[in-house]
């Protein structure tokens, strides 16, 4: 039994003893309105959540996406809540370490958006972000820029950082959220995929930065 619902029954029935089994406290609530209460709520709430992860889905969530048009990230930028874009050349090396990192984080943070775009396809853009430096990543909240990463300086210049270890820098820019207790000490592609749905958009995200203006 869902460990909510039956907490929620012995409330219903008053029943402090905890020796009841499921079995037991399915016995006594079969009846019970307010049981049947619950469970049409968590239903409802399961629902609700089977859409949002369709609706993110059906978004490019949970995958790394190289997007090929200019005009597409433009509307990318513009429309995400939650957003890291990583502006790339194919022939960097640098550019394909951060590629193997963040295609390893997209499933785990599913409520944010991960994309890539080459530097080639979009002038206008590299030129509006002065993206004069790879590899750079953007961070997106609501339409804004809240922060970048520029080169590995934050990563002592070390291309063997790890991906945990620019987990963590992300975090601090407010899109991604480090898991709690034991999966905090587990490697990303160790963990279970998408702990973490519908969680992050529970929190408001920083709202400074440079704004973007869809005038493409």
């Amino acid at each position: 039994m869902d460990d909510k619902i039956k907490a929620a029954a012995r409330h219903v029935l008053n029943e402090g003893d905890d020796a009841l089994s499921d079995d037991e406290l399915l016995a006594e609530l079969e009846n019970d309105p307010a049981l049947e209460k619950l469970r049409e709520a968590r239903l409802e709430q399961m629902k609700r959540e089977m859409n949002y992860v369709r609706d993110l889905r059906s978004r490019g969530h949970g995958e790394y996406q190289d997007i090929q048009k200019e005009e597409s990230m433009v509307k990318l930028i513009g429309s995400t809540a939650r957003g890291i874009v990583h502006f790339t050349h194919p022939q960097f090396a640098r550019c394909k370490i951060l590629d193997k990192h963040l295609r390893a984080l997209a499933p785990y943070h599913f409520d944010t958006r991960f994309a890539s775009i080459s530097v080639e396809r979009c002038p206008f853009l590299a030129q509006k972000f002065q993206i004069r430096m790879l590899p750079c990543l953007l961070v997106i909240a609501n339409g804004r820029v809240v922060d970048r990463l520029v080169g590995f300086e934050e990563f002592g210049n070390n291309d063997g950082f790890s991906t945990e270890t620019l987990e963590r820098r992300l975090c601090k820019s407010g899109v991604i959220k480090m898991p709690k207790g034991k999966l905090a000490h587990i490697p990303v592609e160790q963990r279970p995929i998408a702990y973490q749905i519908g969680q992050a958009g529970s929190e408001a995200v920083g709202d400074s930065g440079s704004e973007v203006e869809l005038d493409y």
